[in-house]
């Protein structure tokens, strides 16, 4: 990462519950989205925080918020994404409301905010659609693409220097950000905002102020409220970048916490990356999400993770309420889900059951975090419902979480491509068993059994015997005729 002068990368420690709630930021509607309703967790009264996954009205972390009766004062919007018509998947709202035990609540309020707004000036690491991720430098600030990141440009792969672009996402320990959403800034559309936390140096009376290095010049009357422009605060401005040099600012307000409420007497349902890693046992342990501490205890819900699995950039969701912890406004979890995608499989639609779909013998469970591409598209893309008359006319590209204890992978992202070419398969995911036995050997991944014989392939001078349990593999694989399932070639890959 590219660090500048005088840049700072800060783990706020959130002293006190009197933070402001300040949101520059929108809201929007369309088509409904498949899939069973959420599992388990909090319902109740409170704040839910995380990306769109879909419309009719709107679904945030696993809930569909019903929308229809909000006025137009109950929307904060962008410039941009002024109402709730405008919003697109994977951007990152604040919903106010009640929800039910039956995955359905009711909003009150639908907060948007950019994360960074302004133009491309740097592309590092151009989108590569093999691996599913990019980098790019949004007026300095290097943001993350990967296979989660959704967009509404024609291709991640042209975006170039210069080009104005809206980033909602998440800011990690390293300073980048991991974008959840990527967009076009509508024309006209003059106002920058940037976010992050404040970097103050200079005596009283001469202080000079930074946010990862890009200086912030803040005239008198451009900052919100009781805002104190203290070392480490988080910030989010909205104003003028001027090149590398400056960003003059018209109005600065707090965040990038601006989602977080600070009454205790409610729910939270939060969904973001890890920014400090998890220490001690899940029934006396800590970490940090989008800044936040987090605290487990016995009766806190974990769902199929290791305490080795909550790492920096590891995207989580956690429901619980806040406590003041010895003065420090803290996230007591009650749940804690993996929400990041560790797994994948492509290749034709082979069966429709409901919302479980079958790709190469895995079976995809669709959910409402499940975000389709193009689903609104009558061209091209996956449509409304994926139903069995679309079995063997399209393939599907589907990046999920891999369930091992059940065998499938649930299904996190799905993209659909109407020109069925290839008749074989790839996956990829963790080793479940292996059988070495001679004349009979395989491995599972994703609960299907594929068998190796004389000519599969193996790169980089791995061999079956070199193979164990757990390891990550990469699987090009074909149907026998008769059932079951053959390696072409087999890839050991690195975990990141």
């Amino acid at each position: 990462m590219k660090v500048r002068p005088g840049s700072r990368i800060a783990v706020i420690s959130l002293l006190s519950a009197t933070l402001s709630l300040v949101a520059c930021g929108g809201a929007g509607g369309g088509s409904s989205v498949g899939g069973s309703i959420a599992d388990g967790g909090i319902r109740g009264t409170g704040s839910s925080v995380g990306p769109v996954s879909g419309f009719g009205s709107v679904f945030v972390n696993g809930i569909r918020f019903i929308t229809e009766n909000l006025g137009i004062d109950d929307f904060e919007g962008e410039p941009g994404v002024p109402v709730e018509a405008d919003l697109e998947k994977g951007m990152i709202l604040q919903i106010r409301g009640a929800w039910q035990d039956d995955g359905e609540g009711q909003a009150e309020l639908v907060r948007y905010d950019d994360t960074l707004r302004g133009p491309v000036t740097s592309v590092t690491q151009p989108w590569d659609d093999v691996i599913r991720q990019g980098r790019i430098e949004v007026m300095g600030f290097e943001v993350l693409l990967d296979r989660l990141t959704q967009s509404t440009l024609a291709d991640l792969a042209t975006i170039a220097v210069g080009q104005e672009l809206r980033v909602s996402g998440w800011l990690q320990v390293d300073g980048s950000f991991r974008a959840s959403y990527v967009g076009p800034v509508s024309p006209g559309d003059r106002v920058q905002e940037i976010e992050g936390y404040l970097s103050v140096t200079g005596e009283e009376g001469n202080e000079r102020y930074f946010v990862d290095g890009l200086e912030l010049q803040i005239p008198s009357g451009a900052v919100c409220g009781e805002l104190a422009l203290a070392d480490g605060t988080p910030v989010d401005a909205e104003g003028e970048y001027s090149g590398g040099a400056a960003f003059i600012v018209n109005n600065i307000c707090n965040g990038p916490t601006a989602f977080l409420d600070e009454s205790l007497d409610e729910d939270v349902q939060v969904a973001g990356v890890v920014t400090e890693p998890f220490a001690g046992e899940f029934a006396n342990g800590r970490f940090s999400l989008n800044g936040i501490p987090v605290t487990t205890d016995a009766n806190t819900e974990v769902d199929d993770l290791a305490p080795s699995d909550i790492l920096p950039g590891v995207l989580l969701q956690v429901e619980g309420r806040y406590v003041n912890d010895n003065g420090v406004l803290t996230l007591q979890a009650e749940e804690v889900e993996y929400r990041d995608a560790d797994a994948g499989v492509e290749g034709v639609l082979d069966g429709v059951d409901g919302d479980v779909l079958t790709v190469g013998g895995v079976e995809i469970r669709q959910t409402p975090f499940t975000i389709r591409e193009d689903d609104d598209d009558d061209d091209e893309g996956c449509p409304e419902v994926i139903g069995p008359d679309l079995v063997g006319r399209v393939e599907l590209e589907v990046a999920g979480i891999q369930r091992s204890d059940e065998g499938y992978l649930e299904a996190l992202e799905i993209e659909c491509e109407s020109e069925v070419g290839d008749p074989g398969y790839q996956l990829e995911g963790r080793i479940e068993a292996l059988n070495r036995e001679a004349g009979s050997e395989s491995l599972i991944v994703l609960g299907v059994v594929i068998r190796v014989d004389g000519d599969t392939e193996f790169d980089d001078d791995v061999e079956l015997a070199d193979l164990s349990e757990g390891d990550r593999v990469e699987v090009e694989y074909f149907s026998d005729g008769s059932g079951g399932y053959v390696a072409e070639e087999i890839e050991l890959e690195e975990d990141d």
